[in-house]
């Protein structure tokens, strides 16, 4: 008869973190032998619903892949891989975050206002919201929140700017709150091999509303969410995130490009939780340099390749059409039992149709499946990878200065010169800005602090650190028609 540990845990291989653990759902006898309670829900079961299976069909690199072969991983493996770092971070930070929270409890803080969660509690918590942070992208990813998804308002929300527009992450929440919450309220344990690690404390459950906090972006003020759900939303959204760590060296191994040394244990060791919130010990700081330049050197020579934005110019007069054409012009918010059906597999064979010449009309009708003429010549040369448009003039600097694009603009037109006056529409312009932060976290409280050893917390040594590094790294290029 198999060990109750066996029963209780899958094992996924993967290339990035090598064995990924995944809660299975343990029948009542197996439950007994493995001396954990009854459960009526376990990883695997978000794991094989649609929407999170609906992930294998969206691509982590959009057009990347059309320049960087080998890059043909989803957005569903990402996710496992952000689950399990969220995972491991869960279990190094807990015993410092139990003990700041006893602090301020004892001393009638905002700790006071919610028991002390168990560490599978926490470690649980954040898995899944590591699982799920991407459940709401789009086919083509961030090119869709872009293109499709800004046309309309983000969800309200107090500390919210009024004029932020729709994204993924705002579907993420509402599918986590709206689909998946039931199986996310019925999990009761985290993988771990010592039952007491494993299993919640008597009466924890996860609240869907802390997973669907944890992946807002920007993140979100909400003193209702407990102290502890709020001191870990760094992880999600600071200087460096679970999400980050993963897509840093996953993108890198896949792409095959070398970035250089991504030490995500040595930050994990010097990392902890302060009264102040996240801290990093000093000697940490420099496994978070070497991590902030690998990140920007994948913007530099992945994300920003200049034909993988050729194709993006391309897909930027393309992709709304094409969603307009299989999807209407419905909200996705508002429509979310139809927008689980809408991947890149159904796009892209839409798109293949549209190629040969078949769908295709002068004044298609939203929801037709038809496009124009214009629209399937531009799908065709993108499924071709023959982009309209040739890299002629490329321009980077250091961003730190205001007006810094305008002034890059400025110079890629200056040099072409006469050619822009004498064709301008042979032209396009195509500017990108690579930041070596996600966040400011001398900005933003509560973000990220750095221990000194003499034991005093201190943003000096952060703010040192990323004054090494430029601010934003902005890439112009000024592109010509070709054909």
């Amino acid at each position: 008869m198999p060990h109750p540990q066996f029963e209780a845990v899958n094992l996924i291989s993967d290339p990035v973190h090598g064995y990924i653990e995944l809660t299975k759902r343990l029948l009542p006898d197996q439950a007994a032998r493995a001396a954990l309670p009854p459960e009526d829900a376990a990883e695997e079961d978000l794991l094989d619903t649609q929407w999170l299976q609906r992930l294998r069909r969206i691509s982590q690199l959009q057009s990347a892949r059309w320049v960087f072969p080998s890059a043909e991983h989803s957005r569903f493996v990402h996710g496992l891989g952000v689950m399990h770092e969220a995972g491991l971070w869960g279990h190094a930070l807990y015993p410092t975050l139990r003990e700041t929270l006893a602090e301020d409890a004892l001393a009638g803080g905002e700790a006071a206002a919610h028991p002390i969660p168990s560490e599978a509690l926490v470690a649980e918590t954040l898995r899944v919201a590591g699982l799920l942070h991407d459940v709401g992208h789009g086919p083509f990813a961030h090119f869709f929140d872009e293109h499709v998804l800004a046309r309309w308002p983000a969800p309200p929300h107090p500390s919210r700017d009024p004029g932020k527009r729709l994204t993924h992450e705002d579907l993420s929440q509402a599918i986590v709150e709206r689909e998946l919450a039931p199986l996310i309220e019925g999990l009761r344990r985290a993988p771990a091999a010592d039952p007491e690690r494993a299993v919640f404390a008597q009466g924890e459950r996860i609240d869907p509303r802390w997973v669907s906090f944890l992946v807002s972006k920007p993140p979100l003020a909400d003193p209702a969410m407990p102290l502890w759900v709020r001191r870990l939303q760094p992880l999600f959204s600071g200087i460096f995130t679970v999400d980050n760590l993963d897509y840093v060296r996953r993108d890198a191994l896949i792409t095959g490009v070398a970035t250089g040394p991504v030490d995500a244990d040595r930050l994990r060791r010097y990392a902890f939780i302060s009264p102040r919130g996240l801290a990093l010990y000093e000697s940490g700081l420099g496994a978070l340099e070497m991590f902030l330049t690998a990140r920007l050197f994948m913007y530099n020579t992945v994300y920003f390749h200049r034909t993988v934005r050729a194709i993006d110019l391309d897909l930027s007069e393309a992709f709304a059409p094409a969603f307009e054409a299989v999807f209407g012009d419905r909200n996705p918010l508002e429509a979310l039992g139809d927008y689980v059906m809408l991947d890149e597999y159904a796009l892209l064979h839409q798109a293949a149709l549209w190629a040969r010449g078949e769908r295709v009309a002068a004044y298609p009708l939203a929801g037709s499946g038809c496009v124009t003429p214009r629209v399937a010549e531009l799908w065709r040369g993108i499924l071709l990878r023959r982009p309209t448009w040739h890299a002629v003039r490329e321009v980077r600097r250091d961003s730190r200065a205001e007006a810094a694009r305008e002034r890059v603009e400025a110079e890629l037109r200056h040099a072409l010169g006469p050619l822009l006056q004498a064709d301008p529409d042979r032209y396009r312009f195509d500017l990108a800005d690579a930041d070596a932060r996600p966040q400011n976290p001398l900005l933003a409280e509560g973000q990220l602090v750095v221990a000194r050893r003499d034991g005093t917390l201190d943003t000096a040594p952060l703010g040192e650190l990323l004054e090494r590094l430029p601010a934003v790294v902005t890439v112009g290029r000024a592109y010509e028609r070709v054909g």
